[in-house]
């Protein structure tokens, strides 16, 4: 079999590629971390790559070395830690050696590559990028034999999560929602989009559960992954080698100073003492349904009413529309970006 047939063929992987999405700042790193740990998987640095680059190289069916060229470029612009460390000539030079000939073969090479520099290659790859719950249709189609984990975590612990992430990050290290009402929508719109979906390749998990009932939980997840459980994994997953650099500095101290940590089970409904009741009335005006959905406590029972149905209707509808807007803008500045050199 010649070597560009070999690349395009479906890679022989005992197990399945792994994308981990959420709303944001529901635990991603965490769970990243205690996967890393089961010595089965590596999650790198976050990349929003594949969706990205998708809507440009999707249907593109050869590749040159100048296309691996803009690629490179487009990875790097678009993967943390400067294209997860890996240098534009390491790169470019692993692309032309495998030369891969269409988009799922160009990004498993990508992430192979990054696996053999750092010795991986036994390991099955995975992503962990929340915002990517906003393209499960563009990972499936790349990778319809990938597994992903939807991590839920209550919304208005999220939406303080958030606010802290503006109030005391540096400028360059802020991102997400500000206003109770935009956190509520955000929220609200990754559940939604998930919910799109009916596909056995989505596995939903909600992060309290991680932290107050761990092992019952993550034997349930690796079930699902197919990997092996290990109660080391959320005991000692700060001890991993394979965590080791994978905060980003300037997210150590205020974004990410509790993974060191280890599991809080202490660390839920911080809402109730840290939110004022109003900002808990309004989240909980849009976001009643899927509270209570996924289990949460609902303070204002009487919201519960269909009598607010038509105002969370129009809302959902103009979070969606939105977002679409912004995802979209986000897909051509980095294309953008790519091409410059």
């Amino acid at each position: 079999m010649s070597l560009l047939k070999s690349m395009d063929k479906k890679p022989e992987t005992k197990l399945s590629p792994v994308f981990i999405v959420s709303s944001g700042r529901s635990g991603t790193t965490l769970l990243r971390g205690i996967l890393n740990a089961s010595n089965q998987i590596h999650i790198p640095h976050e990349s929003d790559f594949i969706a990205r680059a998708y809507p440009f190289y999707k249907n593109k069916q050869s590749f040159n070395e100048e296309d691996y060229r803009e690629i490179v470029r487009f990875f790097i612009r678009t993967s943390q830690n400067d294209g997860w460390g890996l240098t534009e000539n390491y790169l470019l030079s692993y692309l032309k050696e495998h030369a891969p000939q269409t988009f799922p073969t160009v990004n498993s090479a990508i992430y192979e590559a990054y696996l053999k520099q750092e010795g991986l290659e036994n390991l099955q790859w995975g992503i962990k990028t929340p915002v990517l719950i906003a393209n499960i249709n563009r990972i499936l189609d790349v990778y319809p034999e990938a597994k992903i984990i939807h991590l839920v975590r209550d919304g208005r612990d999220v939406h303080l999560s958030y606010k802290k992430v503006h109030l005391k990050s540096q400028s360059n290290a802020k991102f997400g929602p500000k206003g109770v009402i935009q956190s509520a929508l955000y929220w609200i719109d990754g559940l939604r989009r998930v919910e799109e979906f009916h596909d056995p390749s989505i596995y939903e998990l909600r992060y309290e559960d991680i932290l107050s009932r761990s092992e019952d939980t993550l034997k349930k997840l690796c079930a699902f992954l197919e990997i092996e459980y290990d109660p080391s994994m959320s005991n000692q997953y700060q001890d991993s080698n394979k965590n080791k650099d994978l905060i980003l500095p300037e997210h150590k101290i205020n974004i990410h100073a509790k993974i060191k940590g280890g599991v809080d089970s202490n660390n839920t409904q911080k809402y109730l003492d840290n939110m004022s009741k109003k900002d808990r009335f309004i989240f909980e005006l849009f976001s009643t349904p899927y509270l209570h959905q996924y289990g949460y406590y609902i303070e204002f029972s009487w919201l519960r009413s269909q009598l607010f149905t038509p105002l969370r209707s129009l809302a959902y509808f103009s979070a969606r529309q939105f977002n679409n807007w912004r995802y979209h803008k986000r897909d051509f500045r980095a294309y953008k970006q790519a091409l410059l050199k």
